[in-house]
């Protein structure tokens, strides 16, 4: 399974970049995953009604990661131990790698606090922008 953050959707939607090649292989092998967070990033930017109508439907084919149980105080302790390292990183950044983490799923991002997280010791599956899925 393949959690694609938002920013690869984002390069994906705009058809630039390995990220976007890679979220199409997820696609076409039925790897590619989503979460509430990145849900909710991807509704509140959408742009007009026919962005909504065209890719709610594509994201609706992907499988959803349910919610880990204890999600909230994960995501706080990472951010906890993450700033004692120096790295301070956006709380939707740390749901997200909370879900990855709690999937053991690969992690497709263009975000680079991710790359940060795992300079710092979180073990996330950051899945090679260079590279072919595992799939």
């Amino acid at each position: 399974m393949i959690l694609i953050d938002t920013s690869a959707w984002i390069e994906f939607f705009r058809n630039r970049g390995a990220a976007a090649e890679l979220v199409d292989v997820a696609l076409k092998e039925d790897e590619a995953a989503w979460c509430g967070p990145i849900a909710t990033e991807l509704r509140r930017g959408l742009r007009s009604p026919k962005e909504r109508t065209t890719i709610l439907p594509l994201l609706g084919g992907c499988h959803w990661l349910t919610q880990p149980n204890a999600l909230w105080e994960e995501a706080g302790d990472l951010g906890y131990a993450l700033r004692r390292k120096g790295l301070t990183v956006g709380t939707v950044d740390l749901l997200i790698a909370t879900y990855a983490l709690s999937h053991d799923a690969q992690l497709l991002a263009v975000d680079g606090d991710f790359a940060a997280m795992k300079k710092k010791g979180v073990p996330l599956d950051l899945l090679p922008l260079k590279a072919s899925p595992r799939i």
